[in-house]
């Protein structure tokens, strides 16, 4: 009897844990283990591990003290070097500040003319913190540039070169407007694009753009209209030349012709280029598949300007003139070309200041992009061109020879080169074997108008 009772009462309680284990979870009920199951437990490490776990966080909590004092260390470079360049911005405005504009205009078209090489050649930058401090210099040359151009409008509206001054200040204001936004125009740039394949595929692009393409064709219609009326006008109030004055035109196209120097005489230069280009079948063909490129003519006792090699490009093979032989490329002359390359221009306004022609040649003639590639081929390979490169010099006769970038000061210069260290006089060279004055500048054209003034006034006490 009272076993029945004790096994009764038994069975109640542990029907009890297993209905409040389903019901409430473990926590609430009596722990209920199973045959044979063990406990969790975390294993014990041994002090090897816990050394070694703790070196590991050490040199973690190190690299990245490390990278936060590089980190610092690059902000508070680029911090000074922010401040360095706005420094030397704030002087360079403080000149163009103090340039004057005249009531003569003669002075005007001159000080315009050297303003126009700073406005074509300088680039507008982006809105990061040192975009802006750059942008402070073509902003104030903006503004002297404008000012001078109002007043040579206000006192000669007759001017020829009013429309050309003027074209220049609407390219210059539209490069800044263009890379002030450039990320919103490519953003609305890609709404549109988006707006448009919606049109296309509801059937809706002729009805919303067609009105407005008809809009567009129309100003653009009176426009040229315009401005073919204001052509015959200019056309039939210009005055004729006389015929005297014609004769003296004339005459002086005849003179300046005569200044022209034919560097490919008698073939010289390609027969030569052909022979190194068959000479060296080593060299990296990289280099050796594109035909090299030279200039074909230059001005005797001319300003000489020297880049390092011909840039790569490959619409140039149908551009350019082909030599006699086939084998390599030649440019003729942009000299007082109007249509003539931005960066010629800018070379004859230079030479220009100091009243003589100019001639632009590269030292080497290869056209690759890649210089170290270039200048790590066959030694032999390199020599050749640049004893090529010499004899035209000589045949040149200039008056001074500028070397533009540091990759042509590293080939020539040294006493057992063609420039010799010794032979430095106020700031300028000798080329060995001859009394020609040498500079060794950055390129004329990255130059701003104070650099370019204070190089002509050293070139003109040399020359």
């Amino acid at each position: 009897m009272s076993f029945g009772k004790s096994f009764e009462r038994e069975l109640g309680k542990n029907t009890g844990k297993w209905v409040s284990n389903v019901i409430f979870g473990d926590g609430h009920s009596t722990p209920y283990r199973r045959v044979g199951s063990t406990q969790h437990r975390e294993p014990r490490r041994t002090q090897a591990e816990l050394r070694h776990e703790l070196e590991i966080q050490r040199i973690a909590t190190e690299e990245r003290i490390r990278r936060n004092q590089i980190a610092a260390e690059n902000k508070r470079q680029k911090k000074e070097q922010n401040l360095l360049i706005d420094s030397a911005v704030l002087q360079n405005i403080d000149m163009i500040s103090s340039i004057k504009v005249t009531n003569n205009s003669e002075q005007l078209v001159d000080l315009l003319s050297d303003l126009s090489i700073q406005v074509k050649t300088n680039k507008w930058h982006g809105n990061n913190e040192e975009g802006k401090i750059r942008n402070k210099y073509n902003e104030a040359l903006l503004e002297k540039y404008n000012q001078a151009f109002l007043r040579l409008k206000s006192i000669d509206p007759n001017n020829a070169q009013i429309e050309y001054f003027e074209k220049n200040i609407k390219n210059f204001r539209k490069k800044r407007f263009l890379k002030k936004n450039q990320i919103l125009l490519i953003i609305v740039s890609f709404i549109f694009a988006f707006f448009c394949v919606f049109l296309l595929s509801e059937g809706l692009f002729t009805i919303v753009f067609g009105p407005i393409a008809l809009i567009v064709v129309a100003i653009i219609g009176y426009k040229y209209y315009k401005r073919n009326q204001k052509n015959d006008t200019a056309k039939t109030t210009n005055v004729r030349y006389t015929q005297e004055e014609r004769k003296i035109e004339e005459e002086n196209i005849i003179e300046e012709e005569a200044v022209f120097f034919d560097l490919n005489e008698n073939e010289r230069i390609e027969k030569r280029l052909s022979e190194i280009w068959n000479k060296y079948r080593g060299v990296n063909n990289q280099i050796l598949s594109k035909k090299p490129i030279f200039s074909a003519d230059g001005v005797n006792e001319s300003i000489l300007f020297v880049g390092i090699n011909p840039s790569y490009n490959p619409s140039d093979d149908n551009t350019f003139i082909k030599s006699n032989d086939g084998n390599s490329l030649m440019y003729g002359s942009f000299y007082q070309r109007p249509d003539a390359p931005e960066y010629f221009k800018a070379l004859e306004f230079f030479a220009n200041k100091l009243n003589k022609g100019y001639t632009h040649i590269n030292l080497l003639y290869a056209r690759e992009d890649n210089r170290e590639l270039l200048l790590d081929s066959d030694h032999n390979f390199i020599r050749e061109q640049l004893e090529l490169t010499y004899e035209t010099i000589l045949k040149l006769k200039p008056v001074a020879i500028f070397f533009f970038s540091d990759y042509c000061k590293n080939l020539i210069f040294g006493a057992d080169r063609w420039v010799n260290p010794n032979s430095e006089s106020n700031g300028s060279y000798i080329l060995n074997g001859t009394n020609f004055p040498v500079f060794f500048t950055n390129d004329i054209t990255s130059m701003t108008a104070i650099e370019q003034i204070e190089l002509i006034r050293n070139v003109e006490k040399t020359i």
